[in-house]
């Protein structure tokens, strides 16, 4: 279990690293991101055209240690919980919502890497890089590990690495290949440097894709590369660590539940608040129409003054607002479920998994805000190069990724609440222990 009082110290035989931020509190970090926003929305257009957002931004957010929010106090990092990281990516994502993608994409793994490899491994992954370990995590799409001497070696190419355009690593989840073993497949979590694999430029941004033009999704290929063994895991422990009472290595390395390093909701939950910045964003822009624009019919006011404005307006703001609630409920029930974990009351996969429907529901509620306000923002908000127009490319590009087919995720929480397998938690290795 974890012991409460290593939680916010740094040890005094940690590696020594420089966090520009340090000491800042949660709410001095998201004023800050807030800051950038008059930046990262004049360079919206070079932020899709470079497939992700470009030097200027990514050395803002070096100045305060944005990379470091969920970084472990062992390693000067801010440790912060998963309420602050999910406001940090719902105001980077109302400032562009590709942006935002490509931060909470490459930042927000960090709990899965404090969490589930050793302490050898950790002090090197969180030193190698003046602490900075940004590492995009991939589904299985096809690649391979092998086991061999002192490791494994991993192959494979994967789409769609969301956060990589200043990714430190990589963290490609790959079927286990071994002759002459049968039975269900296997999978681990290689952590890979990016000097050891090769990252094609050219797959994501400059109109690539309908929308989210700067998320860094740009896709990367794992040749042959030797992976030392403390530098592999298993990808069940990413969804059934709290069910052990012992926690994982980072559990009793840092004393704090966070680094159980869980990913079914929380995973979820990082894709929402992309969303749900989406909708905020939509609104900022909503609302710059209402107030500068006249209605096409007499009396000729400012569109904020026509019921026929107010009205899809409010109801953009009631779907935001509460898409908004429903992702911080959600960070409010799951740390719940982090200190009852503490407390010896374990975390299934299930529970974990029935959690994702409030984010699941805040995706949702996000997307429609952002419909509302596009559909009701005139046609000019159709024309390339507005913003409305953007925001809706984005939210629409995000509603062809398999967490957002609604009706798929719905079948799964049926299931487990009616006690049901849910073979959606199951497909990667998510089945209870043997």
């Amino acid at each position: 279990m974890v012991t409460a009082s290593k939680a916010n110290q740094q040890p005094s035989d940690a590696p020594r690293v420089h966090n520009p931020g340090a000491g800042l509190s949660p709410e001095a970090f998201i004023e800050k991101i807030i800051a950038l926003r008059p930046m990262i929305r004049d360079q919206q257009e070079a932020a899709d055209a470079n497939g992700g957002y470009v030097k200027e931004v990514h050395e803002a957010l070096l100045d305060f240690g944005a990379y470091f929010a969920l970084n472990p106090k062992r390693y000067n990092g801010h440790e912060f919980d998963v309420a602050t990281f999910l406001r940090a990516s719902i105001e980077m994502s109302r400032s562009d919502p590709g942006s935002g993608w490509c931060y909470t994409f490459a930042t927000g793994h960090v709990p899965m890497i404090a969490g589930h490899y050793p302490q050898e491994a950790q002090d090197e992954i969180f030193t190698r890089h003046g602490g900075l370990a940004l590492a995009p995590l991939r589904a299985p799409t096809g690649g391979t590990i092998r086991k061999v001497d002192g490791g494994y070696v991993c192959n494979g190419k994967w789409d769609w690495g969301s956060g990589m355009s200043y990714a430190t690593h990589v963290m490609p989840t790959a079927r286990l290949v071994e002759d002459g073993v049968a039975g269900p497949p296997t999978f681990f979590v290689p952590l890979i440097p990016i000097e050891n694999i090769t990252v094609l430029w050219d797959s994501w941004g400059n109109g690539n894709s309908m929308g989210l033009n700067a998320s860094g999704s740009h896709t990367f290929v794992v040749d042959n590369v030797f992976v030392p063994e403390n530098m592999c895991t298993p990808f069940q422990a990413f969804q059934r660590a709290g069910e052990s009472p012992e926690g994982t290595f980072g559990t009793r390395l840092h004393g704090n539940s966070l680094y159980l390093g869980l990913t079914t909701s929380y995973f979820t939950s990082t894709i929402a608040s992309v969303m749900v910045g989406c909708a905020w964003a939509a609104l900022d822009e909503f609302e710059h129409v209402l107030r500068t624009k006249k209605t096409i019919n007499p009396p000729f006011g400012y569109r904020m003054h026509s019921p026929d404005y107010q009205q899809p307006f409010g109801d953009a703001l009631m779907y935001a607002k509460a898409a908004d609630a429903c992702i911080m409920e959600y960070a409010r029930q799951y740390q719940k479920l982090l200190k009852d974990w503490e407390n010896g009351i374990p975390l299934t996969a299930e529970a974990d998994f029935a959690l994702g429907a409030l984010c699941t529901n805040a995706a949702r509620l996000a997307s429609k805000s952002v419909e509302v306000a596009f559909y009701a923002g005139g046609s000019s908000s159709a024309m390339k190069g507005g913003r409305l127009n953007r925001y809706f490319r984005d939210m629409a590009t995000y509603r062809t990724h398999p967490i957002a087919q609604y009706h798929t995720a719905a079948i799964g929480f049926a299931q487990g609440y009616l006690g049901l397998p849910v073979p959606l938690l199951e497909t990667v290795g998510g089945g209870k222990r043997s």
